[in-house]
């Protein structure tokens, strides 16, 4: 029985095939005619030839300058994910750059105007805006969310396996901390609602809002609570974005929203409050903007707030 000793995966010249001698110190792919290298060294000068393996392009793989090898491809579609994905950093940190030095600008232009001292007493903090329009509440989202609903309702009516843990006590806030809440407060007022845009047609609500909600209404049936949710939404909302998201806020009162509609802030509202100081007023300059473009801003201090025009 004759066994060839040449392995299955030999390789071969990449101009004239000619089988190439097994050398594990080789690494070139042609077999050393002079021929083959001027060849070769042609269509690499003429952009045919694959940009990953280095082979020789058909006609339909020329546009691309990738062969058609499976590996090729998938190594092709991860570099350019990764292009894309280092372009959007570079241009999300660009535009956020830009909405800094134009905040910045705005704040000493207000500053000088009132004629007040030390514009760094005011720290600049750019927040997230809303930009979208508002639209008529089409019926199949409405639908759409008296579904969820009624399918997160009735698993909050079940009794739960386990005992439900009461929830640990929450320290007091520091000082400082809980006279910062008009301040957030009035921030959050010139965002008009960014972080409510993944709200959708859910809301945020889980089995634990609505346990929580009978917990404080003992008295309503599933049929009440369901009946409350829906009475609050509007007609009209914010497009796009959560179903109670609407002109002039959210529609549910905070007893009646999910835990995290409560308790989030944005990144630089909570490097705000990390960076409050321990005596002294509360003050701050927010600008909302989208995309480099400044959409709202306030200067504020402690419970007062004056809008700024932005154009």
């Amino acid at each position: 029985m004759n066994v060839s000793s040449t392995p299955a995966t030999s390789r071969t010249c990449l101009i004239c095939n000619a089988p190439l001698p097994f050398n594990p110190v080789r690494t070139g792919n042609l077999c050393g005619r002079g021929e083959c290298d001027w060849r070769y060294s042609l269509l690499r000068r003429q952009q045919k030839v694959c940009t990953i393996c280095g082979r020789p392009l058909s006609a339909p793989e020329l546009p691309t300058r990738i062969c058609a090898n499976p590996e090729c491809q998938r190594t092709a579609l991860a570099d350019f994910a990764r292009q894309v994905h280092e372009r959007n950093q570079a241009r999300t940190a660009a535009l956020i750059q830009q909405e800094i030095e134009q905040a910045s600008r705005l704040r000493d232009q207000v500053i000088d105007t009132f004629g007040l001292r030390e514009p760094e007493s005011f720290p600049l903090v750019v927040i997230p805006a809303c930009t979208l329009g508002i639209t008529r509440l089409p019926e199949q989202r409405r639908r759409a969310f008296r579904d969820h609903l009624s399918d997160v309702i009735g698993q909050a009516a079940v009794p739960p396996a386990a005992p439900i843990r009461e929830p640990e006590q929450v320290a007091p806030a520091p000082v400082a901390a809980s006279r910062a809440q008009a301040a957030l407060g009035m921030a959050c007022s010139r965002c008009q609602g960014f972080c409510c845009e993944g709200g959708g047609d859910h809301a945020y609500l889980k089995v634990e809002t609505i346990r929580r909600y009978l917990a404080e209404h003992p008295d309503q049936r599933p049929d009440d609570v369901l009946a409350a949710y829906l009475d609050r939404v509007g007609h009209r909302t914010y497009q796009g974005s959560c179903i109670y998201h609407q002109a002039d806020g959210c529609a549910l009162p905070r007893e009646m929203r999910s835990d995290l509609c409560n308790r989030h802030f944005c990144k630089a509202l909570h490097e705000f409050q990390r960076n409050l100081p321990a005596t002294g007023p509360i003050r701050a300059f927010f600008v909302a903007a989208n995309y480099g473009a400044i959409q709202k801003a306030a200067l504020v201090h402690e419970n007062q707030m004056l809008s700024v025009p932005t154009i």
